[in-house]
């Protein structure tokens, strides 16, 4: 694997938009293994701010948002993104909370999709997407990657 894309909202960040437990510590051992990291975002500019505030901007390769996407969670701009990181699909993992993220990293053709419950109840939607491992936090990530 050469690079992973999270999904910030949810995934990275809670509700609340506070650092999930053990979210930088992962990204800090990703970049030691120099995967590129992407990140992708429905919300608007000052997610890059959250970033920031978290400590964790320099972690991201790039980032991809509403202010540079009109559409930052559609396969046209997960696929701007993979080629902004110079990257395939094929040597991409897709990291998210979401049904509908994981049904955009199939729809891209990623090499795996990796739905995180956070210990919530929403692991069958998760499975419906097709995701390929479902963990029950942001830590466990690693516990499945290659």
């Amino acid at each position: 694997m050469q690079a992973i894309i999270f999904d910030l909202d949810h995934t990275i960040f809670d509700a609340n938009q506070v650092l999930h437990d053990g979210a930088a510590d992962l990204l800090a051992i990703l970049k030691n293994l120099g995967v590129a990291v992407g990140a992708l975002s429905s919300k608007d500019h000052r997610i890059l701010v959250h970033l920031d505030e978290a400590g964790i901007r320099d972690y991201f390769s790039e980032v991809l948002c509403n202010a540079h996407h009109e559409s930052p969670k559609s396969t046209a701009a997960l696929e701007r993104l993979l080629k902004q990181l110079r990257v395939e699909p094929d040597a991409t993992t897709l990291v998210s909370h979401a049904h509908a993220d994981i049904l955009l990293g199939k729809d891209a053709r990623v090499a795996k999709t990796i739905g995180v419950s956070h210990g919530m109840d929403n692991v069958a939607p998760l499975k419906e997407a097709g995701a390929d491992y479902i963990v029950a936090d942001i830590p466990a990530v690693l516990d499945v990657l290659e």
